[in-house]
């Protein structure tokens, strides 16, 4: 989609996007405020009518677009919508539904293989600060559970020597990009660490498949963090109708296996990416594209 249609769509979904006043005030909330929780999670939303869960990408088709209004509504809230070349080949909203294709992947399209927690997109300089999950509709059997680890809940459990260690020491985040695809793990160089911020309040960026420890004791802190950040999870098991908002810096997020039947039932979510700094992007970039290929730095 070239720009001018692009903005079209956004500028169409700000004015007609079917949340609530209620609704608004409480995304802006979350936006100026946050919450300890790290993610708001909005019930019942006006969808409009979902056609049978497609089995592959070529059979997506969905005439009505009340839910991609509302979710673009909802993400232009809570700052500028953008896009990745590597998700759904660049598109604003992402769908994900099983695929027999995507079994036993890391992959958003797979169902049944856990997605352990991450921060979306934690090696990449143009990092959303939300995500916005939709769900079009439930898993018949009611297994997809999807788990959110917020660092307010993890430092709490944290010595003030491990919080420090996090500040400091840098893990080297690989990319699960390549040129046009996911689930590479290449190095790009990409050294971090994994607090970052206020240390008071910090930022968290966490995705243990794609980081690489320097030494046997920044291993073993790293598994320790994931033993922590899987015990403060909380489990949100997501209904059709069902609008999740997730702070991208504040929390690690995950999903677990579900069966697919491949019969029309199956679960399906729309996602967008949120970020907070497109002026910065734009300066540092140089364009005002909204579609990101790999930016290892900026």
């Amino acid at each position: 989609m070239d720009q001018a249609r692009m903005n079209d769509l956004i500028a169409t979904s700000i004015a007609s996007g079917g949340l609530s006043q209620e609704h608004i005030a409480e995304i802006i909330q979350f936006r100026v405020f946050g919450n300890r929780r790290g993610f708001l999670l909005l019930e019942n939303m006006p969808i409009g009518s979902i056609p049978r869960t497609p089995s592959r990408r070529d059979d997506l088709g969905k005439p009505d677009t009340r839910s991609e209004k509302l979710l673009l509504q909802a993400t232009a809230l809570l700052g500028d919508p953008i896009g990745y070349v590597q998700e759904s080949e660049g598109s604003l909203i992402n769908n994900f539904f099983p695929q027999r294709s995507q079994a036993s992947k890391m992959s958003s399209d797979s169902f049944d293989t856990e997605l352990d927690l991450h921060t979306e997109n934690a090696f990449h300089a143009v990092q959303p600060d939300y995500l916005v999950l939709l769900c079009l509709r439930q898993d018949p059997d009611r297994q997809a559970v999807t788990f959110i680890s917020s660092i307010d809940s993890i430092i709490e459990r944290l010595p003030s020597s491990d919080i420090h260690y996090f500040f400091h020491e840098p893990y080297n985040f690989l990319s699960d990009y390549c040129q046009r695809e996911k689930n590479c793990r290449i190095d790009i160089n990409k050294r971090q660490t994994v607090l970052y911020g206020d240390i008071a309040s910090p930022y968290f960026r966490f995705d243990p498949y794609f980081m690489v420890a320097g030494s046997h004791q920044a291993e073993s802190k790293l598994a320790m963090l994931r033993d922590i950040a899987w015990e403060v999870a909380e489990p949100l098991t997501l209904r059709q109708g069902d609008l999740l908002i997730i702070d991208n810096r504040k929390t690690a997020h995950a999903r677990s296996a579900f069966d697919a039947r491949f019969d029309g039932t199956d679960r399906w979510i729309q996602r967008t990416f949120a970020v907070c700094n497109r002026r910065f992007l734009v300066e540092r970039l140089g364009t005002h594209n909204q579609v990101f290929e790999l930016v290892a730095n900026l």
